[in-house]
């Protein structure tokens, strides 16, 4: 999924440990943290006679673990071991060992937080049992900071917890955004092949039956000044019936939500498929069982009974000009509606293709829409097409 890229200001998002990204600039909390624990550190350092350098020289490096927090979840499990060890090497690093469990439990670990958790519980009593005054305060302050330590596990636990999930729901809205995005692109697709199998089926017919008279007036030129008029005016009659059929579509195209219209009844619109076909001159008969005109289907099984017929006429008329052509109906309701157009071959003997756009297309609509079967391919006098629709008989 392609996104805008968009420039970060320096120093406000940087990679997290463990793939995560921290929402926050941690700079600012790495900033705050160091300043509590050194100032809790300076508190304890008060109670002490600091003198000599070997002590300053510890109380600097005690500052320098205080600033590896800046570095704390690059490295978490060396910044929790430095941590934890802190105390132990200077007191200004006592309050240290809060942000290495927090750290380390954040991780959701249990093999790393129990370990670092007891280090740090054995480095305060060590610590207490070596500077407190008395064996009775030294358990007390121990418990405390047992306490401390708790909470601070239990809260890097919590922290963890609510990255992991919300880790998880960026993850899910960037495939949730992904899917929709591919299900854009394939809204997309499948417009632009229905506009062009509403263009195929709506001007293909009409431009085929053009194509066939304008071909008869170029090759015969013995034909008498009536016959070219006849000619000439079903030409401009089937031009105009392709230009409103262009503008029907291209309004439609101006709709965010429209629809190609498809206004056909019951089967007259075949009927009056079959007479303009042999008005131009094709040699086209139609066969229906006597019970469709007592029962005609309605919508929408008229409209794919319609788009079959007008596909195979217009199959007939480009590969096959001048061949007879039948079509036949035969079903009733409650049973199956069968649509069958057989062409023969032309005079040069040439057939039908493989499907085309047209036949890609209506077997599209007649599988999806009317749940039928679309066949199609040469017979031993020529070419038929064949569809099977079903027909309930609550089909209006």
């Amino acid at each position: 999924m392609a996104v805008p890229f968009e420039r970060k200001p320096a120093g406000r998002r940087r990679s997290a440990a463990y793939g995560r990204r921290v929402p926050v600039r941690p700079a600012v909390i790495s900033a705050v943290l160091m300043v509590a624990v050194l100032a809790g550190g300076l508190t304890v350092v008060g109670t002490y006679a600091v003198a000599g350098a070997l002590q300053w020289s510890l109380l600097v490096v005690g500052v320098l673990m205080i600033g590896s927090i800046a570095v704390r979840y690059r490295m978490p499990r060396v910044f929790a071991v430095v941590a934890v060890l802190g105390p132990l090497v200077s007191p200004v690093a006592t309050y240290l060992p809060l942000v290495g469990v927090f750290v380390i439990a954040t991780r959701r670990r249990a093999v790393e937080t129990l370990p670092v958790l007891a280090l740090a519980v054995g480095t305060a009593a060590i610590t207490l049992y070596r500077d407190a005054p008395d064996g009775a305060t030294a358990l007390v302050l121990l418990g405390g900071a047992v306490a401390f330590q708790g909470i601070s596990a239990t809260a890097g636990l919590l922290t963890g917890i609510r990255r992991a999930m919300v880790h998880d729901l960026r993850e899910r809205l960037a495939r949730a955004e992904a899917d929709r995005a591919v299900r854009e692109e394939q809204a997309r697709a499948d417009e632009r092949r229905r506009i062009a199998g509403e263009m195929h089926d709506r001007l293909g017919h009409r431009l085929s039956l053009l194509s066939v008279h304008a071909g008869a007036l170029a090759l015969r030129g013995d034909l008498p000044a009536s016959t070219v008029r006849e000619t000439a005016q079903v030409l401009r009659d089937t031009t105009h019936r392709a230009m409103e059929d262009l503008r029907t579509i291209v309004q439609v195209l101006h709709e965010p939500t429209g629809d190609v219209p498809d206004e056909i009844e019951d089967l007259g619109a075949v009927e009056e498929l079959v007479a303009e076909a042999r008005a131009v001159g094709a040699d086209v008969r139609l066969r229906s069982t006597a019970l469709l005109t007592v029962c005609p289907p309605g919508r929408p099984l008229a409209g794919v009974v319609h788009r079959v017929v007008r596909e195979g006429l217009t199959n007939a008329a480009r590969h096959a000009p001048g061949s007879p052509v039948e079509v036949a109906l035969d079903g009733r309701p409650g049973r199956d509606l069968t649509v069958t157009v057989t062409s023969g071959t032309s005079a040069a003997g040439t057939t039908p293709e493989g499907a085309g756009t047209g036949l890609v297309g209506l077997r599209e609509r007649v599988e999806t829409l009317a749940g039928g079967t679309l066949t199609h391919g040469p017979t031993p006098s020529g070419h038929q097409l064949r569809a099977v629709l079903p027909w309930r008989e609550e089909t209006e």
